[in-house]
């Protein structure tokens, strides 16, 4: 195999079409680049030609941070073979998963889109990614949800495993009203929990669970739980609700009996 040679180019000469990663971090490309200004670009960018433009395959933030940097020209590796657009994802995938620093939503946006282009077998871009095939499957999966809630997903409010529960959830409205939980602070397994319960029918109609129960705590200490279908499942979700909600106003300051009377005109909206 002839070895890769590297050649030089303004970084100006370089174009960027599409890639894979569609968030920017600014915090990331100064470091790049401050570290560009001390020691240099320490990796190649790899591009493709086309006609007498030379477009980015791998490299695009290190592109950003040499013209930050101010750097006179860029360190590039050109693919001798021409590359189609599902080869030039698949190198970006690769490149990115490998450093773990796209997040789901990328990924999954990107594994769609190399789907499309390659016209492969969900299998086959799991074996080419290195990824499982269950994997694959959530990440698609995740596409499927509601806008609001891919919205969420992306912003880091609800998180990849809980989204992948969410997915399973084939109600809209129970699907939106727990995807506003989890956003509150409920908890993947208390969401795995509650759809387990909902899933054996038994979270809002059970005839043999009882209807108010008292946990005693020891110290005088007590709780006591009231609706419909409590089984343990449920109590667990509840208590996770409770507490998630009483986080999230704790750095107000609020005193118990304002929090509780918080709680009930929430219940009643």
């Amino acid at each position: 195999m002839p070895m890769e040679q590297i050649q030089y180019f303004p970084p100006e000469r370089l174009k960027t079409v599409s890639q894979v990663r569609t968030r920017k971090n600014p915090e990331i490309v100064r470091a790049i680049a401050q570290t560009m200004r001390e020691v240099g670009q320490l990796q190649p960018i790899r591009a493709r030609r086309e006609g007498e433009e030379l477009i980015v395959v791998e490299g695009h933030t290190r592109l950003e941070a040499a013209k930050l940097a101010g750097l006179a020209t860029v360190a590039v590796i050109i693919e001798e073979k021409p590359l189609c657009e599902g080869e030039v994802i698949l190198r970006q995938l690769v490149a990115n998963c490998q450093r773990e620093d796209l997040a789901p939503m990328e990924k999954a946006r990107a594994i769609s889109r190399l789907l499309t282009e390659t016209s492969w077998p969900a299998t086959l871009a799991a074996e080419k990614l290195g990824f499982s095939n269950a994997t694959v499957s959530r990440l698609l999966a995740i596409l499927e949800l509601p806008e609001p809630i891919r919205r969420q997903v992306e912003s880091g409010a609800i998180s990849y495993s809980a989204a992948t529960e969410l997915g399973r959830v084939e109600d809209e409205i129970q699907q939106a009203e727990l995807a506003g939980q989890v956003a509150g602070g409920l908890t993947r397994d208390a969401l795995s929990g509650s759809l387990k319960a909902r899933r054996r029918g038994t979270a809002a109609r059970s005839l043999d669970s009882p209807a108010r129960v008292t946990a005693l705590l020891g110290a005088g200490r007590s709780v006591t739980l009231n609706g419909p279908g409590l089984t343990l499942e449920s109590l667990i979700t509840w208590l996770e609700e409770l507490l998630a909600r009483a986080r999230k106003v704790r750095p107000q300051g609020l005193e118990l009996k304002t929090f509780i009377k918080m709680l009930k005109d929430q219940s009643k909206a």
